[in-house]
């Protein structure tokens, strides 16, 4: 936007405006509204002990931006002006710069006094010979601390900007980053439905799996419109041709190697915990994200980089092993605690109810996953959290809060986890264990109507592919191989995460 402008001023001739302009932009306090560099700014100001700018500089944000904020939000915005303070108080005991903390508490140390409360000790700071190591100012002196100030003050001010009423030019740049979203969203489509063609068949590895007509039922007949030739779009046509072409040139590959099946695109790197994360799931839509970490914070945010705020961000009191979003309501996310319970989050409104409680004698849930078809949510438990030798599979009705049905499955003595995959409808579902063994169940029986054994170790997940013919299978050292369902479980495609 700042370049068309300028690009606009100059077309029109308005070079005094022009040069006013340039001259604002350096000055920029907003800081093109990047909560990051607002935050960098403070934190700057409070080490390097320039307070007057520091408090000249919050003024300024309180004016533009907080006082646009719900009055629930007033006490926030004083309680980072304080911590924002004691860090000042803090850099400058670390500096050796008393003559500093003199000359702050002689200008603000009354009115600091008259909030009373736990700014007393503050006031003789000055005179103490080490007060980091006093139990009142311990904490301000960790590393810690100063990471936990700047990662909740840049969550704060990006709250804040919604809240402001955004100029009708700035709605072109929202629609414009929206149109090349798109784009990039096509191209990704294209490159995938490209990408699928190449998959070619590999050697037999095991024996046949002949439950698929009988309970995917019509799904071959359906498989993927997109390769099915039709003679009504020109489009579809054209790109035909175009694999047609590719596909005699995949016809020079030798047969007995298998064909790679990912191509990745696109990496991105977010820095949305100060913990290492433990559980991550993308919501249904693929819009957000739900992440878990080592410290119970549980966050909901979306990936794209033009989003606001973390969408929910809770210090959860319960430790969650397992997650879950509702595949029908995109805005429910179940939670499994360590003391059997799951809980049910609404993302909207940041409500959490606790609804079901899972079996004591399998405490350790290993998996859980809604299905799209319905509001059954299945979890697979298991006695102890390295051995699923002897695994509890139980269907949930989420709606009704109650169990509908439930059976124990046995595998290799050695396996030491087990993940779980849903179809389209529900009905069948995959339980891969870490040995590569791999169980196809119908889950209105709970009865065994296949296997797998892939011959791959330490597999940790697995799912059906969009039409159903494969299950995609990775492992913990980022093999990921597809399976035929129809073809006597032969692999189909292999590569390497």
């Amino acid at each position: 936007i700042d370049d068309l402008l300028r690009e606009y001023l100059l077309f029109r001739g308005f070079k005094d405006t022009l040069s006013t302009f340039e001259r604002d932009i350096k000055q920029d306090h907003d800081k093109g509204f990047d909560a990051n560099k607002i935050v960098n700014e403070l934190l700057a100001l409070a080490s390097e002990l320039k307070i007057e700018e520091l408090l000249e500089y919050w003024r300024y944000l309180s004016y533009r931006f907080f006082s646009h904020l719900s009055p629930k939000y007033h006490r926030t915005t004083k309680m980072f002006e304080k911590r924002l303070l004691r860090l000042y108080l803090v850099s400058a005991v670390n500096q050796g710069k008393r003559e500093d903390i003199r000359a702050f508490m002689d200008k603000h140390g009354r009115s600091l006094g008259q909030q009373g409360g736990d700014w007393i000790p503050w006031l003789g700071i000055e005179y103490l010979e080490e007060p980091k190591n006093r139990a009142e100012f311990e904490a301000y002196f960790s590393d810690e601390w100063y990471l936990s100030l700047r990662s909740a003050l840049t969550d704060f001010i990006q709250t804040v900007f919604p809240a402001l009423a955004i100029p009708r030019i700035l709605l072109f740049d929202k629609e414009h980053r929206e149109c090349e979203a798109l784009r990039r969203k096509v191209k990704l489509y294209e490159e995938h439905l490209l990408g699928e063609t190449r998959i070619t068949t590999a050697p037999a590895t095991s024996g046949p799996v002949d439950f698929v007509e009988d309970h995917i039922g019509g799904v071959a007949a359906a498989a993927s419109p997109r390769m099915r030739p039709t003679d009504a779009n020109p489009v579809t046509g054209a790109l035909e041709a175009a694999v047609s072409s590719e596909t005699q040139l995949l016809d020079m590959i030798p047969t007995d190697e298998v064909p790679s099946l990912l191509k990745i695109s696109q990496e991105e790197i977010f820095l949305e915990h100060n913990a290492g994360i433990g559980l991550a799931k993308f919501s249904p839509s693929g819009e957000l994200i739900a992440s878990y970490d080592d410290e119970s914070i549980l966050k909901v945010w979306s990936p794209d980089p033009s989003s606001a705020a973390p969408k929910v961000k809770n210090e959860l009191d319960f430790t969650v092993n397992a997650m879950a979003w509702d595949r029908r309501h995109d805005h429910l996310l179940y939670l499994h605690d360590e003391d059997g319970f799951i809980h049910t989050l609404n993302t909207n409104t940041n409500l959490m109810s606790r609804q079901l409680v899972s079996e004591k004698r399998y405490p350790w849930m290993q998996c859980m996953i809604a299905s799209r078809a319905s509001s059954t949510l299945l979890t697979v438990c298991s006695t102890k959290p390295e051995n699923t030798s002897d695994v509890s599979v139980r269907i949930w009705d989420a709606g009704a809060n109650k169990t509908v049905a439930s059976r124990r499955f046995s595998a290799a003595a050695e396996a030491k986890g087990v993940c779980a995959a849903l179809n389209h409808n529900g009905n069948i579902a995959a339980l891969a264990y870490s040995t590569g063994y791999v169980r196809l169940a119908d889950l209105r029986t709970l009865e065994t109507v296949g296997t797998i054994r892939t011959k791959q170790r330490d597999v940790c997940s697995a799912e059906f592919s969009l039409d159903e013919d494969s299950l995609m299978v990775v492992t913990e050292v980022g093999g990921l191989t597809q399976w035929s369902l129809r073809k006597g479980s032969q692999m189909t495609a292999e590569s390497t995460l």
